[in-house]
């Protein structure tokens, strides 16, 4: 029993094959020698139809005597490529050639009107109107010639009664044409003057203030903020714009505030773009990043915490990038996490940090530098657990060794001796690591502070004593509580002295060891004035 199974036939396939085989079978009759214009012209179609411009033009150029539609078809393949003046050349010649034929007539006329040259298209329109087809297509190009001449009439001046009663599909075939034009300087006169003359309709209105918004970007992008924003601030207040319209035009006039310093203007567009948006977590961004140019970080935090929450895939990404939105919701909660960091705002630095964290939890440098927040902003518990998922990512990192000691409150020369020992152990246990070595160098560079404020310390109680002994009566002085004392203080300069003496070997530049050996030779000074005392 036969079955019959429907099979799904590539149309596109087809058809580019036919035009294919078309300019095949054409070129191999012109490599032949065949100059009959009507090949050349063929060939040129079918190239045409492959979006071969370039090709279809070369062909057509054979065209030793081109006629008014040879004329035609190569100003519709300069429009295909922008070209305007050239199509505006092309058109005008077939236009010469034959006066009669409406499509040429029109073609130019749309030419000339994206150029902007609404004079010429004035004296165009009449003989259009003349060879329209339908009466449809007569009233469009009446309607047309209405709005090119309301568009040159100053200020004040009646609007035209033939667009103040357009029906709703004039209207909308008006304002197609008018947008498809790729002028925008001209299209925005255009719906400007339309929208003068109907100043009730919502689709003019909201046309007009995307061609303004549009116009305003390009200024932009041309760094002319103060221009973009006197175009825009005439539209802030224009009502009934739809809700997407007006969230771009406020979010550009918050651009254009922050961009001129503005901030406190920035922020008050960006909230009422917010309004009109919704939950767009990129005007959240903005509104963040304003506060951050003001120095209000915590004013941010909100606005940032609600950016990082709405980010999906939802948002417009670039195609060639993988996982992009996830990357830069990472990096900015990093940047965030050191610039609190910078202001030693641990807390919130650690927010950020760990929110990138369970984004990348596979990422060392991540995990390292988490672990660093946890440090500064005492929660050793928390570091110990960081430490351990970095041993786990970076199993072989000798490194690792010393930032276990990090984890060592120093508050006293035991501490710091301590911790003295501990790095000479690590060193002699990785010989020639640099990195170790490196990292050593920094953390005994760490102590030397402490060390010269404890020897200040020591130096201060024994000047007190010293100070006491000088001015009482010698028979009210108490010697053995002083000797014992002083005994003590010698005792911890001593101390001090072992640990001083054990930085050395530790240091490599030129500035710590000269530190160090300012020290010693200090130390040295106050135990002999405490053996003078006694000690």
């Amino acid at each position: 029993m036969a079955t019959s199974v429907a099979v799904e036939v590539p149309v596109a396939e087809s058809v580019l094959s036919r035009y294919e085989v078309a300019a095949q079978v054409f070129d191999r009759a012109v490599q032949a020698g065949c100059q009959d214009p009507n090949v050349f012209y063929l060939l040129a179609m079918a190239h045409k139809r492959q979006g071969k411009t370039a090709d279809a033009r070369n062909a057509l150029r054979k065209i030793l005597k081109p006629d008014a539609n040879v004329l035609l078809q190569m100003g519709l393949l300069s429009l295909q490529e922008q070209n305007l003046s050239q199509a505006e050349g092309e058109l005008q010649r077939a236009w010469e050639a034959d006066k009669t034929s409406y499509e040429i007539c029109y073609n130019l006329l749309l030419t000339q009107l994206t150029l902007g040259k609404i004079d010429a298209c004035l004296e165009l329109l009449s003989q259009a109107v003349e060879l329209a087809p339908t009466q449809d297509e007569r009233r469009f190009l009446t309607l047309l010639r209405s709005l090119l001449r309301a568009s040159q009439k100053e200020g004040g001046q009646r609007p035209d009664l033939l667009l103040a009663e357009l029906t709703p599909a004039d209207e909308q075939r008006l304002l197609k044409v008018v947008r498809s034009l790729g002028q925008l300087d001209t299209v925005h006169m255009l719906l400007k003057a339309l929208a003068d003359a109907r100043p009730r309709s919502p689709a003019v209105r909201d046309s007009y203030v995307e061609a303004v918004i549009v116009k305003a970007k390009m200024r932009m992008d041309r760094c002319s903020w103060t221009e973009a924003e006197l175009l825009l601030q005439p539209m802030a207040a224009v009502s009934g714009v739809s809700r997407p319209t007006q969230t771009a035009l406020f979010n550009l006039l918050g651009v254009c505030a922050c961009l001129t310093q503005d901030f406190d203007g920035a922020i008050r567009h960006f909230t009422a773009a917010l309004k009109y948006a919704g939950n767009d977590p990129r005007i959240h961004q903005n509104l963040a990043l304003t506060y951050e140019l003001k120095s209000e970080l915590s004013q941010a935090d909100p606005h940032w915490n609600r950016y990082f929450d709405l980010l999906d895939k939802r948002i417009p990404a670039p195609s060639d990038i993988p996982n992009y939105l996830e990357a830069v919701a990472g990096e900015s909660m990093m940047r965030l996490a050191n610039a609190y960091a910078e202001k030693e705002k641990w807390s919130s630095a650690v927010t950020y940090m760990q929110r990138a964290q369970r984004m990348r939890p596979k990422d060392a440098d991540l995990m390292e530098r988490l672990f660093q927040l946890y440090n500064n902003a005492k929660r050793p518990q928390d570091a110990r657990r960081a430490l351990e998922q970095l041993r786990n990512l970076r199993p072989k990192d000798p490194q690792l060794d010393l930032y276990e000691l990090d984890l060592i409150e120093v508050k006293g020369l035991n501490d710091i001796e301590r911790l003295l020992t501990d790095i000479e152990q690590i060193r002699h246990r990785y010989p020639g690591d640099l990195r170790v070595e490196e990292r050593a160098v920094r953390m005994v560079g760490n102590v030397i502070p402490l060390m010269h404020n404890l020897c200040d310390q020591l130096t201060q109680q024994m000047t007190k004593v010293i100070d006491q002994v000088r001015h009482l009566p010698n028979h009210q002085i108490n010697w053995s509580a002083v000797r014992e004392v002083m005994r003590d203080l010698m005792r911890e300069f001593q101390k001090l002295q072992r640990i001083t003496r054990k930085c050395g070997p530790l240091v490599t530049s030129d500035e710590h060891k000269r530190v160090i050996r300012e020290l010693s030779e200090h130390i040295d000074k106050k135990m002999e004035a405490c053996r003078s005392m006694g000690a």
